[in-house]
């Protein structure tokens, strides 16, 4: 037996436990805005959201024949969620790490991060580098929809698309306005004990004939995090202040054509590390100003029953800029750091019948963005992050065909094209064709089974192939390495649903969707020590050089699962993820984020109040052959009460009940990682009008 196939075996015997291990509620979001009740308790996890993410259509993400969780509006406002990583840090298999500062959290799925996952805000791509500082500079009080897909994406989206997409979609006018009215809006006004957090959001949206108009402001003065660790050294410096802007018009002249705009803008001022994951033994602190801004204009076209026509045009222009200026003494240089991407977009969809019993759903379009990069230090060129652009362009084609109403069977092929021009190197340019294939068998009616198979690959980004610090000032130094080569991976995925009604008592639902994986990557791009120096002032001791190579050949392999259970007012869940990760020739474990398990509970009590649990445990991690990225386990706790009536809101919670002081998986360096924030007590107060 091959090991492949022993995998796959060990992986399919791994699916009760997982079904066993997972719950989450998914239905209570629908039904609200079904029946207009506002007080409706909301899930801490779903199953059954529509999303476009996963086959670039409309499609319920339990029933599609992929790993797919969504995170919406609601959710994000029981959490009183401060970061996007409040909420989305609690899915299966999605990890944000680099420590409690917000400008450190870095998202990944299924362990890849930066460059090997697609990340995008109202279908424009964020594609900056992030390095030590995220990539994702995007305030949650904007965000109506987060669609998480795990797994390859290439097929669908190109390069990046290796460990999956997390697509972010704004609120909209139906979002804040009431069914019938025309003038609406919010006002939220929270605070943080944890980090002294107050913050403050105004959303106004109106609607007229065939016009819709939307503006939301947040601004947010927070300050030094407290850990759980107690002490002298429980406290990490993060002095900032952060604007966040939208504004979105929809214009909609007949039912055939539809046309929004819409300009997104966040900026920070912050005080602390560098390193923004760094901790108080961190010498170097600095001013940073962080910028993201995002134009975007989309066009929908449709026939009058989308047979023919069923489409989208759209183009976006981002730009992301950090810039650094030194607060030591003697001052290091002021840096500066900024990506633009510029990208258009356009597909359609075609049905038709080619028999009685089979149905086709034809998606066709193609893409294009370019990534600019220009980085500098005192003014100059800066080494450390070189200059350059990245121009990439591709072409899609998927048939999604519904057999006999039981089998669904989705086929997918795209051909990527795209060149890096690093400036004063040589310039290098490559292809890629990407297939998907998916069945999904749905032989009853409580019980749906399927499997896939999809190629994806990655291109080394500027940084990876040209990055250069060599300097005995530093906690670590990296060299270049111009022969990087893409990765490539080829991924089986098989999995199952499960969706039972009236299963325990009357009006009851439960629904359970597993998935299993394994993946053979080659040329995988991995950060790898190369020699050592001796530090000088203000650091001390022996220093690594990293390079990023090629690892010949990696093999991955693990599974996610959630079950949702809801009963009258009580909602329940569990969330559960695994992952390993090795390189093929030498065995050594690679870097894998440990099992993860999530638990909800929500209840509602009469009208107005609700009550709601969440709690997260990480088991281990101490079999990474990487010494310094082991951490142990740690279980945390979050609850809180919620009552909601008329037109106000109040939150009160707790999160980190206990004071836990843990580290999370995904930092690296032993003499930058932080503890993740302590206790918070935190109060909301929503009122809409």
């Amino acid at each position: 037996m091959t090991r492949l196939s022993t995998r796959l075996r060990a992986s399919w015997l791994a699916i009760p436990g997982l079904l066993l291990l997972s719950a989450a509620p998914a239905f209570a979001q629908q039904v609200a805005a079904q029946t207009g009740d506002s007080h409706a308790a909301s899930p801490i996890f779903q199953l059954e959201a529509v999303t476009v993410t996963a086959t670039r259509t409309a499609n319920s993400g339990f029933d599609v024949p992929a790993s797919v969780s969504t995170v919406g509006r609601e959710q994000l406002d029981d959490a009183q969620a401060n970061t996007l990583s409040t909420v989305l840090r609690t899915l299966p298999n999605v990890n944000f790490g680099g420590g409690p500062r917000p400008a450190s959290q870095s998202p990944a799925i299924r362990g890849l991060l930066g460059p090997r996952i697609i990340l995008s805000v109202d279908g424009a791509r964020r594609n900056n580098d992030g390095g030590v500082n995220t990539p994702l500079l995007l305030d949650p009080d904007v965000i109506k929809q987060v669609d998480v897909v795990r797994g390859p994406v290439s097929a669908a989206y190109g390069s990046g698309g290796l460990g999956g997409v997390m697509a972010f979609e704004t609120i909209g006018v139906e979002d804040v306005l009431a069914p019938g009215k025309t003038v609406g809006g919010r006002i939220k006004a929270g605070y943080r004990s944890a980090n002294g957090e107050a913050s403050t959001n105004l959303t106004g949206a109106a609607r007229t004939q065939g016009v819709d108009l939307l503006a939301s402001v947040t601004y947010r003065d927070y300050n030094t995090i407290h850990t759980g660790t107690g002490g002298s050294g429980s406290t990490l410096p993060n002095d900032g202040q952060l604007k966040s802007a939208l504004f979105k018009s929809t214009i909609t002249p007949n039912d055939q054509n539809r046309i929004q705009l819409g300009y997104q803008k966040f900026a920070d001022d912050l005080t602390g590390p560098n390193n923004p994951g760094g901790n108080t033994l961190f010498p170097f602190s600095q001013k940073l100003k962080r910028r993201q801004e995002q134009y975007n204009a989309a066009w929908a076209f449709q026939d009058a029953d989308k047979r023919l026509l069923d489409g989208k045009l759209s183009a976006y222009y981002t730009k992301f800029k950090l810039d650094g200026e030194s607060r030591v003494v003697p001052a290091l240089d002021p840096t500066s750091a900024m990506t633009a991407t510029f990208g258009a977009s356009l597909q359609n969809s075609t049905s038709f019948e080619t028999a009685s019993w089979m149905k086709h759903r034809v998606t066709y379009g193609l893409d294009f963005y370019r990534d600019t990069a220009k980085n500098q230090s005192a003014g100059n060129p800066n080494s450390v992050l070189p200059d350059g652009a990245l121009q990439a362009f591709g072409g899609f084609v998927q048939d999604e065909i519904r057999i006999l109403n039981d089998w669904t069977l989705t086929g997918a092929l795209r051909q990527d094209s795209y060149r890096l021009s690093p400036s004063g190197q040589a310039a290098s340019s490559n292809d890629r064709l990407s297939p998907k294939i998916a069945l999904k068998y749905q032989p009853w009616s409580f019980l749906g089974v399927y499997a896939s198979y999809g190629e994806a690959f990655r291109a080394p980004t500027l940084t990876e192939m040209f990055g250069n610090l060599n300097t005995t000032r530093a906690l670590f130094n990296f060299r270049p390495n111009p022969s990087l080569k893409p990765e490539t991976s080829k991924t089986k995925e098989a999995g199952l649903t499960l969706a039972f009604d009236d299963l325990f008592a009357k009006g009851d639902s439960l629904r359970a969707k597993a998935t299993i994986f394994t993946e053979d990557v080659k040329d995988l791009i991995s950060q790898q020590t190369i020699g050592t120096y001796r530090r000088v002032a203000p650091f001390s001791g022996t220093g690594l050089i990293f390079q990023q190579r090629n690892v010949a050949n990696a093999e991955r392999w693990g599974g996610e699962a959630e079950i949702a259970y809801t009963l009258d007012d009580l909602t329940l869940g569990l969330a559960y993820s695994r992952l390993r990760a090795k390189d093929s020739a030498t065995g050594a474990n690679l870097y894998a984020p440990p099992d993860k398990a999530s638990l909800g509970v929500q209840y509602r009590l009469g009208d107005n109040w609700t009550l709601r649990y969440v709690g997260q445990a990480a088991a281990a991690q101490h079999y990474d052959s990487t010494a310094l990225r082991r951490r142990d386990a740690y279980v945390t706790h979050d609850v809180g009460v919620a009552y909601d009536r008329d037109w106000y809101r109040v939150d009160l919670g707790v999160t980190n009940l206990f004071d836990k002081a843990y580290v999370t998986y995904q930092q690296s360096q032993a003499d930058t990682y932080s503890y993740e924030e302590g206790r918070s007590v935190n109060v909301t107060f929503t009122a809409r009008f």
